[in-house]
């Protein structure tokens, strides 16, 4: 067994000693067009993000039969492709005890709000030109405002309780979801009530595009949005628009829409990112909602278990 490991040598020690037991292993972190053109020697693949697994990818693919992954979102492989050519796609969707515990992107959510709200890196740069000036960094408190929640999940549930325990008022529009323990609304009244609004939902057809123009227009002026979820379920030219005329308060995000092809084509003159640089209603990090040390060797472990089960 030829197995391919796209996250290279940083993966967790003990994840390696698995999957070292089910084959020869070649870590290593490829670029777009090198894997291409190796992947036709490999039976498994274990991958993270920052590679598609196009038809591209997957045509070269003559002896693959497995791809697994350590995320819950799948819009880096063409499932549906790669399960016509018999490939089975191993991934973290669907274990939801598991997942109960890894929960660094609902606390990075939380955080970014906060840091969003407090002005926190902006003040942070201040201090660091030997500036105190407390005035310049007046904020808005969480206590009392209304915390709209889209998409009732494992995270979008840790997002509540972490808002209820800061004194929020909590409601939340999930089709799939009801609940006893927080008010359901539908999509257009959370978007009207919400003083904050953070993303949970899969990126899907109906999810795509879900934060247009017409969705940030019937948010308050005074509104915060926040999204630990996929770049593409806010259209990106509108929000920057919003961002521009302060139709909404301010936005923290942990994804961009392109991202996947910043490891091969780069983002030099992104347009929100060039924003950021001059404004302080925007914050952007590089995805590193499950990059805590603990979430990445546990999901790196379970996942090497799952495809160790599944090859016996």
């Amino acid at each position: 067994m030829k197995i391919l490991n796209t996250i290279g040598e940083i993966y967790t020690p003990e994840a390696k000693t698995i999957l070292n037991q089910m084959g020869e292993v070649t870590y290593a972190t490829p670029l777009q067009d090198e894997l291409e053109k190796i992947v036709a020697d490999y039976d498994v693949t274990v991958i993270g993000l920052g590679l598609n697994f196009d038809k591209e990818v997957l045509s070269n693919a003559r002896n693959l039969k497995v791809i697994a992954t350590a995320t819950t979102g799948l819009d880096h492989i063409d499932v549906v492709h790669a399960e016509s050519k018999g490939i089975k796609v191993l991934s973290l969707k669907g274990e939801n005890a598991f997942l109960d515990t890894i929960t660094g992107t609902a606390e990075l959510a939380l955080g970014l709000m906060i840091d969003l709200v407090r002005y926190t890196p902006w003040a942070f740069e201040s201090v660091k030109q030997y500036e105190w000036k407390r005035e310049d960094w007046r904020g808005v408190s969480l206590y009392g405002k209304t915390l709209g929640v889209v998409g009732l999940g494992r995270l979008g549930k840790m997002m509540a309780r972490y808002g209820k325990a800061f004194g929020m008022a909590l409601i939340y529009s999930d089709p799939n979801v009801d609940s006893n323990e927080y008010r359901k609304v539908d999509f257009q009244t959370l978007l009207a009530k919400s003083d904050f609004i953070s993303i949970h939902v899969h990126l899907a057809p109906g999810t795509e595009n879900l934060f247009n123009a017409a969705a940030i227009a019937k948010m308050k002026k005074t509104a915060y949005l926040i999204n630990t979820s996929r770049g593409k379920i806010v259209n990106e030219a509108d929000i920057l628009d919003a961002l521009k005329s302060k139709q909404i308060a301010g936005y923290a995000t942990d994804v961009l829409s392109d991202e996947l092809d910043f490891e091969t084509e780069g983002f030099k003159n992104h347009p929100l990112v060039e924003y950021a640089k001059k404004n302080k209603n925007l914050i952007i990090v590089p995805h590193i909602g499950g990059m805590t040390s603990d979430s990445r060797s546990a999901t790196d472990v379970f996942i090497a278990e799952k495809l160790k089960t599944i090859l016996k």
